[in-house]
């Protein structure tokens, strides 16, 4: 839910006390909660959705019986099970203190569009309003009418570069702030730098961050369209309309895009055309500028720059720096006009623009070389707004000089950059900490650098960045200054600087846009750099570079749900530097890549591929670091991680209890001994371990895999509703961090449906086990151990639900599959069977099931041991088949089963009852 800064006092209580309510019943949209209400019969009022918004950002105190509805249902939304009524008289005091409060407002909250300006500060990043903006004013009514009316959203703004499309919409922002709560500018561009700009609007909103960018997008639209928030978005100079359509909002606010492209025209919502100037309007402007001369004078250079408002605004600025006489502009103006012409070049605003550059920038250099060349730096640069710090910090490139020396000095940095805003040649920031150059200008600029000066000043700028990188991208202090610099690591075509090593930051580039969760744009620039060095003869594919890189790449295609792509990858990458003359078996490049294959070989369920690969590593390791390196304590974890899949959580186990180092390696130590104790029929011990170390503040796979743990260890405890709410959180946490594909999100689904089916929601079990399973199949193949897994947990859902024969059908086929991926006495495979089992003896092939039941109790005692509480469940369900021959086995086994769970279990009861138990597979942690 979108909301804005919220009251204080004790209205503030209550929307503080909402806020965490509305947290509790796991953050539904405010739609959702006014359609529940609606819905309900025993509820003593409707509330409408922009009502109930404006109750969570505190617009004011609703009447009593709107916040009552809301409470209830949020209550009974709750996932840790709090009583209505409770909550009822606890609202009802805080709302009585805010109502008593002097002055307080009283009656239902304002409704959006009449919300007062005043009541909240507006929300925006948007530009300082436009020095010298003149007339405009029917493309301003316009624009309100269509953004206001029916034409439909986006709004498009469609027009040639330097008509002043970008300068019209902060005008129109400023005349209509008024009307907006929110208002946001989103470069568009590249898609990769509006999702960024988006992201930072859910920061500055407070919404939670997910690891990957695309699953923080969607919450991010999705609140903006649920919100009673009245917003503007502006996505300037936007390229084609199918790269942003998913980026933009369906419905609830106003949408503006500025673009040259005219196939927005087509795109859906409504357009504008945006021209240049009237005559009457450039000189009108050229006087607000403070241009001196007679009118025919002002008409004579508005006809010469063809009233383009780039153009005009260059050289109004400049006219008012050098105090150069109108009609001596014009005659410079026209001499450089007929040079292009001469060489070739058509008359148009392209030659109209390249002519008034050329003149702005002669005179440029001939008042400060520094300052000519900091102009030919950012015209290398992206088009985006340059921060001085970003120049200062590039100081130590070795730059070319007299630039380079004025980069030293804050206060000469400062003038020269003033220089260029004098000279109309670049956008200056109100503070002077800023300077951004026109795309046109750009373009002009660099057109007109000799071929070896061009290439100087490009170097420059790699040389800038490398400068400027700060490394670390790991590190989260780091992230705004290499978001600062990405773009122009794009720009000035970095992949190919020489030298080589000036091409680290594109690596640090591609390892922070995978930290921040933007794995599409990490995965297209480490697809480039991947391509490029590999073919580079002074990198090639054996080069460090070239190898982390591909490193990156697999790690961005997996968050994307590549698996399989990844997994080849890594593997070819493993087999290459095993191989290699530069590397071998032992170089810490081959042993970071081994671990990340044995991780790729676990998931797509090759366990003793990965076992004997991690105890070669783990040898290596100890022999070169010693046992107490941290290097050495991560792989031994991870060999812990492969005996626990083959089946030996002992041996795991007994891995998993040395004696940690730090408190990282401790707490990694703690989950995989929790896992361990589960596998091993121990869940008490487990809860109690993982809930003695629990990771806070970290990172979230590592909460994710904690709680899944703890909610496991509950439900086979028979604390069935403990683990529903622990279960839950998880399932939400990951479905709202990873997104709906990364396997740590499957494995969360699973464990959600394990455990609404022991509560009694077979159909909600049902629901959540076949998108687990659907999931699975899509993304790692049939035959995966995971893909099983979720399987045989299927099956056990349509046997609750009645639908024997679908569960029939599909043991017959996962026990078959399991034995051959695994073998028959992998604990997998013996659960599988137990289920088939269960088919059989209701379809009352009893002999079958009496041997196979048999059969898979004895390979149970051998892997998991005779008081284990699937042998035990095994055979309480084996004595039944053969309880007409032999009712003591049956009595005997519930007896084992209810001292090793205790007499309240459910599955004791279940047992004595004379059902049939059922035994389920957690996905296992990789």
């Amino acid at each position: 839910m979108v909301t804005a800064p919220g009251p204080d006092g004790p209205l503030g209580d209550l929307v503080l006390a909402l806020k965490e309510l509305h947290r509790s019943a796991g953050k539904p949209g405010v739609r959702r909660i006014s359609i529940a209400i609606r819905d309900r019969d025993d509820l003593r009022d409707t509330v409408s959705h922009e009502t109930v918004g404006a109750m969570l950002r505190g617009s004011g105190l609703p009447k009593w019986v709107k916040v009552e509805c809301v409470v209830r249902q949020l209550a009974d939304w709750s996932v840790t099970g709090l009583d209505a009524d409770q909550q009822i008289r606890r609202f009802h005091r805080l709302w009585l203190a805010a109502d008593d409060e002097p002055g307080s407002p009283s009656g239902p909250p304002p409704a959006p569009g009449s919300m007062p300006a005043a009541t909240t500060p507006m929300i925006t990043n948007g530009p300082p309003r436009v020095r010298h903006f003149t007339g405009r004013t029917g493309v301003l009514s316009a624009i309100r009418s269509a953004l206001t009316g029916s034409g439909g959203s986006p709004l498009s703004l469609i027009g040639l570069g330097g008509v002043g499309k970008t300068q019209l919409t902060v005008e129109y922002v400023h005349r209509w702030a008024a009307d907006y709560d929110l208002v946001w500018w989103v470069p568009a561009e590249q898609p990769s730098q509006a999702m960024a700009a988006l992201v930072a609007l859910g920061d500055q909103l407070g919404l939670p961050p997910a690891a990957d960018m695309r699953q923080t997008l969607r919450g991010v639209l999705t609140a903006l369209e649920e919100s009673a928030l009245r917003w503007l978005l502006v996505y300037d100079n936007a390229d084609q309309p199918s790269d942003l359509g998913v980026l933009m909002p369906a419905t609830g606010g106003h949408v503006v895009v500025t673009t040259r492209n005219a196939a927005w025209s087509t795109a859906g919502g409504s357009s504008l055309p945006v021209a240049v100037f009237t005559r009457e309007e450039s000189v009108v402007f050229l006087r607000e500028w403070g241009v001196e001369g007679s009118t025919e004078d002002c008409h004579a250079m508005a006809d010469q720059l063809g009233d383009l408002p780039l153009a005009l605004d260059q050289v109004g600025a400049m006219q008012t720096a050098t105090g150069i006489p109108v009609r001596e502009y014009l005659r410079l103006f026209a001499e450089h006009f007929d040079e292009l012409l001469a060489d070739g070049r058509q008359a148009g605003s392209r030659t109209t623009v390249t002519t008034s550059v050329n003149v702005a920038v002669g005179r440029l250099r001939a008042e400060s070389v520094a300052a000519a060349q900091l102009l030919e730096l950012l015209s290398f640069m992206a088009p985006v707004p340059v921060s001085l710090a970003l120049l200062h910090r590039g100081r130590d490139g070795e730059l070319s000089p007299p630039l380079g020396r004025a980069l030293f000095g804050t206060v000469e940095l400062e003038r020269i950059a003033a220089q260029l805003g004098r000279y109309g040649l670049a956008q200056i920031s109100a503070n002077g900490q800023q300077l951004q150059v026109h795309r046109l200008v750009q373009r002009v600029v660099r057109d007109g650098l000799p071929p070896g000066q061009a290439q100087q000043r490009r170097l420059d700028v790699h040389r800038l960045l490398d400068a400027a990188d700060p490394g670390s991208p790991d590190d989260s202090r780091t992230w705004n200054q290499h978001g600062e610099i990405g773009p122009h690591l794009i720009a000035a075509d970095t992949l190919h600087a020489i030298p080589h090593e000036l091409r680290q930051a594109v690596l640090d580039q591609i390892r922070y846009l995978e930290r921040i969760g933007d794995f599409g744009e990490s995965a297209r620039l480490a697809r480039d750099a991947v391509g490029a060095w590999r073919s580079d003869p002074a990198l090639g594919p054996e080069h460090p570079f070239t190898v982390r890189a591909i490193r990156h790449l697999a790690n961005a295609l997996r968050a994307l749900g590549s698996y399989q792509e990844s997994h080849q990858m890594i593997i070819e990458t493993l087999d290459l530097l095993r191989t290699s003359a530069a590397y071998g078996e032992e170089h810490q490049d081959t042993l970071a890549t081994g671990g990340v294959a044995a991780f790729y070989l676990r998931l797509a369920g090759r366990y003793n591929e990965a076992l004997d690969l991690d105890r070669r590593r783990v040898g290596i390791l100890r022999r070169l670091y010693g046992d107490h390196d941290m290097r050495t304590t991560l792989a031994v974890t991870n060999l812990g991680v492969d005996l626990r899949l083959v089946g030996d959580a002992a041996a795991a186990l007994e891995l998993d209890t040395a004696k940690g180092h730090d408190e990282e390696s401790l707490l990694v130590m703690a989950r995989n001994q929790a896992w361990d104790l589960l596998e091993l029929g121990r869940p008490g011990e487990a809860v109690e371990v993982q809930q003695s170390r629990m990771p806070r503040s970290r990172r979230h796979d590592d909460v994710a895999l904690a709680k899944r743990a703890v909610a496991v260890g509950l439900r086979r405890l028979g604390r069935h509703q403990q683990a529903r709410a622990v279960a839950t959180e998880v399932y939400r946490m990951c479905q709202e961090r990873f997104g709906p594909d990364h396997h740590l999100t499957l494995a969360a689904i699973m464990t959600y449906a394990n455990t609404l089916r022991v509560v009694g929601d077979a159909v909600g079990a049902r629901s959540l086990a076949t998108e687990a399973y659907d999931r699975y199949r899509r993304l790692f193949g049939d035959q995966n151990p995971l893909t099983l897994a979720a399987a045989t947990n299927l099956a056990v859902v349509l046997r609750a639900l009645g639908q024997w024969r679908a569960a029939y059908s599909m043991d017959e086929v996962t026990h078959e599959e399991t034995v051959r991926a695994l073998g028959a006495g992998h604990p997998h495979a013996l659960v599988a069977a137990m289920g088939l089992a269960t088919d059989l003896a209701h379809h009352h092939a009893d002999k079958d099931a009496a041997a196979l039941g048999q059969a898979t109790v004895d390979g149970l005692r051998r892997v998991r041991g005779e008081d284990h509480p699937e042998t035990l469940a095994c055979a309480v369900n084996l004595a039944r088949d053969r309880e007409p021959a032999d009712p003591e086995a049956g009595r005997d086994a519930v007896r084992r089963l209810s001292a090793r769970l205790g007499s309240d279990h459910p599955e004791v009861r279940a047992a004595i009852a004379g059902t049939r138990l059922e035994c389920d597979i957690e996905p296992p942690p990789t």
